[in-house]
């Protein structure tokens, strides 16, 4: 006869085997992942010729990592396109954030033409009657580009990373390798050191920012759409936040899983308690990304370049990143809801001229643990219909009339 004692372990080893099931489900005990195949595909080097530069076009940053684009290939090269449904609803009321995810990928394909061997020109807003048509990159004849761009090994290994840091001063060395790149036109960066009286005064403004945004259920749910508890869910959308890129160990991502879904409300609190007793303390240095012109679509595209050049560069030199863009978020929300400007104000005392203001913000530091690589899309879902044949047929045109 079974006993009272065995049949109790019996049970708890289902139930054990049951929640295991599910981790194993979510995808966080192994297994191949389709929605990660993305990556490789860029690191294998297994596209040609333009499609290559959508390949890299898809593993930019955007926001909640909600992939805004869609792409038109042809033989002159490619156009990119913004996908207003893919938004963040109250979170980004003005689509600021979804135009900083484009300029991203318009940075990536750019480095990624240089693998061509084709000289690329970089067009942005090409066409004023459609807005949402956000760049053209026109490839020149074979042999007339420069020498593969030293960063596109990184393109595959740049994942927002955020977990728990290690602190601590950054080398100048460091600090020179990030900071090396062409300037933006209408675009600064500001870095400060975590603990200086600016980083303090960032920290502060970023933690209250964070309580603000998970205090309105609103903006809270437009976030929690983003988020993927289950697998399958995230099979099937390849987008969005996961546990497994949340910043968490994998044995709570894994015990996470385990559990039923979170609500908003319960992502928020995390979200409030990860910023304030992780991200902020353990960031080594702050910094912000500025233009005069932070709703401007032109401006919002380069600082997302902006934004994307700083992560790559920062990943050669053996740093981690994380998006911390809390403060402009309720700017916007702020402007949305017609009330009056707090956040506004008190960014100024981060400012050395107020005309200049914040478009994106971040945190920068070493970590002794790699991040997750996130969802993606895969080439094949992003491409849109032939959007560009009648220009790509007019180019064909006047390039056989010059003869």
């Amino acid at each position: 006869m079974i006993g009272r004692r065995q049949l109790l372990i019996g049970a708890g080893g289902l139930a054990a085997a049951g929640l295991a099931g599910r981790a194993w489900h979510q995808g966080l005990l192994g297994g191949d992942n389709p929605a990660l195949h993305a990556w490789d595909e860029w690191a294998s080097q297994r596209q040609a010729g333009a499609l290559k530069l959508i390949g890299a076009g898809v593993l930019a940053s955007s926001p909640h990592n909600t992939q805004p684009w869609a792409f038109a290939l042809g033989r002159l090269g490619v156009d990119i396109f913004e996908v207003p449904g893919r938004n963040l609803g109250t979170m980004d009321p003005f689509g600021r954030e979804r135009l900083a995810g484009l300029g991203g990928a318009i940075h990536n394909m750019a480095l990624a033409s240089t693998a061509l061997g084709r000289a690329a020109r970089v067009r942005l807003l090409p066409d004023a009657e459609n807005p949402g048509h956000v760049a053209r990159i026109v490839l020149g004849p074979d042999g007339s580009g420069p020498p593969p761009h030293p960063l596109l090994p990184f393109i595959a290994r740049r994942h927002t990373h955020r977990g728990p840091w290690r602190g601590g001063l950054v080398a100048e060395a460091k600090l020179a390798v990030l900071l090396a790149f062409p300037a933006f036109a209408g675009v600064k960066v500001a870095l400060f050191g975590a603990g200086s009286p600016a980083g303090r005064r960032f920290a502060a403004l970023t933690d209250d920012a964070t309580a603000a945004i998970t205090s309105d259920a609103t903006m809270m749910a437009d976030s929690h759409r983003w988020f993927r508890h289950d697998h399958g869910e995230a099979q099937r959308l390849m987008d969005g936040v996961t546990l497994a890129t949340s910043g968490v160990s994998p044995w709570l991502a894994a015990a996470g899983a385990m559990m039923p879904a979170q609500s908003a409300a319960s992502e928020g609190a995390y979200w409030l308690a990860a910023t304030r007793d992780t991200h902020l303390p353990t960031a080594s240095l702050f910094g912000l990304i500025l233009t005069q012109q932070p709703h401007d679509r032109r401006s919002a595209l380069l600082i997302g370049s902006a934004w994307q050049r700083l992560h790559l560069n920062a990943t050669a030199a053996g740093l981690v990143a994380q998006p911390l863009n809390q403060l402009p978020e309720m700017i916007d929300r702020e402007a949305q809801m017609r009330a009056a400007p707090r956040f506004a104000r008190a960014a100024d005392a981060l400012l050395d001229d107020p005309a200049w203001r914040p478009g994106f913000c971040f945190r920068l530091g070493i970590a002794d643990a790699p991040a997750n690589a996130a969802l993606r899309r895969p080439v094949s879902a992003v491409l849109g219909p032939p959007a560009r044949l009648a220009w790509e047929i007019d180019q064909w045109k006047a390039a056989a009339g010059a003869f």
